[in-house]
């Protein structure tokens, strides 16, 4: 594999040295015509694949081989411009653009297409895809369920509304993908606030990192990333939204901003997420007096599984001033109630175990662009979360499926707990890049996580409650990247590691608490080149030496008696190396297809995953030895002028147990060479959109969308040692919105699992069937 990585950066290298030295420049600026830049102006030449989008400054740039050629300018709301250019070899020649606004704006004549942020993501060295989530704004989804459109990823849920979930990306999975909202990392952040019940109207895109994480970030993410980019670039909007659905469910949103002409700014976000869950599932019932399951399968209803969460996120600061492009403090507040219907084992039902859970967190957010000098970027984010939740579990009580249950002697479903915690996070993150001669930019990132529990047991005080278990991790980073060219860009990276752990026992039994914990420091370093063969053909390839270090959940355990804590995990390794291609061209303008391919490689050494007992579906963490991985991920999209766009995804990857020889025994490994158990291999989506126009008004609009999901069945457990499979699932979804008035109204009507199929998820449970949602939005933009 290391030849193949140095093969690969060889390569980048030298096609790119071959096409220097024909190709033509084409360079400018878009404005309208009192002058303002026109950021998403969308830039052609007519009779090839090459075209361009104006950044968020209105400039562009065009990289083709000599000749002379039709430009054709377009951006909805504006007149088309066309020009005729004349370029010779090696020229850089520069064209500024002054568009015409169209007195009667039209839909029809503007090509459906992403935003210039979303493709400079995409362009980036890094191995990223970039989604964009407005289009998404009028339906009902989480950015859980959003996510599952992009290739590569799938989100995994216990169950509906508030459910635990797992990311999956490329073979990783829970921990091993980190998460972040604006650069800041979520990893301190309470349940409350977390991707499986953040309303998709909070993003502006999402950016998916796959394998090697940017610097900036801070991360120790071994399979990836996942950052929500909020609306921070709009002044001065509101949107409000409501919906309604099946099993009871209710969701609203509000999203503001103000921002006064002197760079004031305030900023308020709300939701809540209310769901019964009470959706039919099939399992076996258990005979409560004699405590044996009978094989009397039945489908039954949930009946104890009711979550509500409620999150306000309040900013106040200053914008684009002398002193800062952004300075911001925050508080986010949190509430969730969360009734637990069962444990990982579907079999077992409870009727009143519950968990809370109560976020406090302020916040900071620091940026400013050349700093005290030019091209010295500088920001700066922190924020510290007074976290409460508790877990219990006090009923004399024992219930199956059917809702029956019997008086017991004895408190306690599950295991009789009245527990509160006072969970401490913190996260620091500062960022400085220097950008010289705009060929080279050198960056230093290090960020700073604190995590401390402390528990009160109600029912068996111990002395032990008076310790704290916490976590202290660092992680310095330093870059270079090196862009000779538009076409050629070369990042390397270099990162320090450090963590300790703080576990306090009383190993003797003495009364005497000791300090058990360790430290430990890892060192890792990568390398990221990217290469455009042609102007629409993009080539890119990766490696990295990456480590993550163990997370307090991991480490300490949820806290809810389901996800047990392993203080003994050894931080996880990996050689991570990523190939992509991208290739998107055009036909007379109205026809766009984009294919995007990346081929993946994994060698991890103490890999981590949660482990389920049997009997009762308690997970703990532990340490795999050896597992390499192999994989594939293709995306693809048509779109045909602003009529409808068709795309789909697959994944195929091959996670394997590559440990051949147990410590101490000669024999190979009953499970040596197996895949991985619970985790699909063999996923994929695909989506149809048709867009209509005035149909009754002249700023109407309609869209209907019809979404597959497709996931191959899978190993509950090693394969070798038999047991169950999980079956193959085709879940169907269907959604029309009706927008009025530019977007300013909306209504949504949505169907998901139309055939009402049986879906299973993560460990085997079942997800809701068949359910309807209505939802209603309205959006102001640019009021004063």
């Amino acid at each position: 594999m290391k030849q193949f990585y140095f093969f690969s950066i060889l390569l980048l290298s030298s096609v790119w040295a071959f096409g220097q030295s024909t190709k033509a420049t084409l360079k400018g600026h878009v404005s309208s015509i009192t002058g303002e830049k026109l950021p998403e102006t969308y830039i052609y030449i007519k009779g090839t694949t090459t075209y361009t989008m104006a950044d968020a400054n209105g400039d562009y740039r065009l990289r083709i081989a000599p000749g002379t050629y039709e430009l054709t300018v377009s951006l909805m709301g504006y007149l088309d411009q066309t020009q005729n250019i004349t370029l010779s070899a090696a020229e850089t020649k520069t064209l500024n653009i002054q568009l015409e606004e169209d007195p009667e704006m039209t839909l029809d004549d503007v090509l459906v297409k992403g935003r210039s942020a979303i493709r400079d993501v995409q362009e980036s060295s890094y191995n990223v895809v970039a989604l964009d989530a407005e289009p998404l704004h009028n339906t009902t989804l989480d950015v859980s369920q959003a996510l599952e459109r992009v290739s590569g990823v799938r989100v995994r849920r216990t169950g509906g509304v508030g459910s635990d979930y797992n990311v999956m990306l490329n073979g990783f999975t829970g921990r091993h993908v980190k998460f972040f909202i604006d650069g800041i990392p979520m990893e301190g952040f309470s349940s409350a606030f977390q991707l499986n019940n953040i309303p998709i109207n909070l993003a502006k895109r999402i950016e998916v990192y796959k394998g090697v994480v940017p610097i900036t970030f801070g991360s120790d993410a071994l399979g990836g990333a996942i950052n929500i980019v909020t609306e921070n670039g709009k002044q001065n909007f509101v949107d409000a939204s409501y919906s309604f659905g099946s099993f009871n469910t209710h969701k609203s949103f509000v999203n503001a901003a103000y921002t006064a002409d002197s760079g004031f700014t305030a900023r308020l976000t709300a939701f809540q997420n209310y769901s019964d869950n009470d959706y039919k599932v099939t399992t076996e019932i258990v005979d409560l007096e004699t405590s044996q399951f009978t094989g009397d399968v039945r489908e039954v209803r949930r009946f104890h599984d009711m979550y509500r969460n409620y999150t306000v996120m309040a900013k106040v600061g200053v914008v684009n001033t002398s002193y800062a492009d952004e300075l911001l403090l925050g508080f986010t507040y949190g509430d969730e109630y969360d009734e637990q219907q069962h444990p990982a084992y579907m079999k077992i039902a409870f009727g009143q175990r519950y968990g809370t859970s109560e976020t406090l967190m302020p916040t900071l957010s620091y940026r400013k662009r050349n700093l005290f000098t030019e091209n010295l970027n500088v920001s700066l984010t922190a924020n510290y979360n007074f976290g409460e939740s508790s877990n219990i579990d006090d009923s004399y009580r024992r219930y199956n499926w059917l809702g029956e249950f019997i008086e017991t002697d004895a408190p306690g479903e599950f295991n009789y707990a009245k527990t509160y915690f006072r969970n401490r996070n913190g996260s620091a993150n500062a960022n400085v890049t220097y950008t010289l001669a705009e060929k080279h930019a050198f960056t230093v990132n290090n960020v700073l996580n604190l995590f401390s529990r402390k528990s009160r047991n109600e029912v068996e005080p111990s002395a032990a409650d008076a310790y704290p278990s916490e976590t202290i991790k660092n992680i310095l980073g330093v870059g270079y990247k090196y862009q000779p060219t538009d076409d050629l860009s070369i990042s390397s990276f270099y990162k320090y590691y450090y963590n300790k752990v703080n576990q306090y026992a009383d190993p003797t039994g003495s009364g005497e608490f000791e300090n058990l914990g360790a430290s430990t420091e890892d060192h890792g370093y990568g390398l990221a080149a990217s290469y455009f063969l042609l102007e629409n053909l993009q080539l890119k390839s990766s490696y990295e030496k990456a480590y993550r270090l163990p997370t307090g959940r991991e480490l300490f355990g949820a806290g809810n008696d389901f996800e047990l804590g392993n203080p003994d995990l050894k931080p996880e390794s990996s050689d991570n190396f990523n190939f992509g291609v991208n290739y998107n061209w055009l036909i007379a303008k109205n026809h766009q297809f984009n294919i995007d391919a990346s081929f993946i490689y994994r060698d991890i050494k103490d890999f981590i995953r949660q482990v389920p007992n049997p009997t009762n579906g308690v997970m703990q963490p532990g340490n795999e030895a050896s597992v390499k991985n192999r994989g594939v991920d293709l995306e693809m999209r048509y779109n045909y002028a602003s009529l409808f766009s068709l795309g789909g995804s697959f994944t195929y990857q091959n996670l394997r147990n590559k440990l051949k020889y147990r410590a101490g025994r000669d024999v190979v490994s009953t499970i040596y060479n197996d895949r991985i158990p619970n985790m699909p291999y063999l996923y994929g989506n695909a989506d149809l959109t048709f867009y209509f126009s005035k149909l009754w008004q002249e700023q109407d609009r309609m869209n209907v969308s019809y979404n597959l999901l497709y996931i191959h069945e899978f190993d509950y457990s090693y394969e070798s040692y038999g047991g169950i499979k999980v079956p193959t699932q085709i879940a169907h979804d269907l959604a029309v919105n009706y927008s009025l008035k530019n977007g300013k109204y909306n209504i949504s009507l949505e169907c998901r699992n139309i055939l009402n199929e049986d879906l299973y998820d993560n460990f085997s449970l079942q997800k809701p069937g068949r359910s309807f949602a209505v939802k209603l939005r309205y959006f102001l933009d640019k009021f004063n």
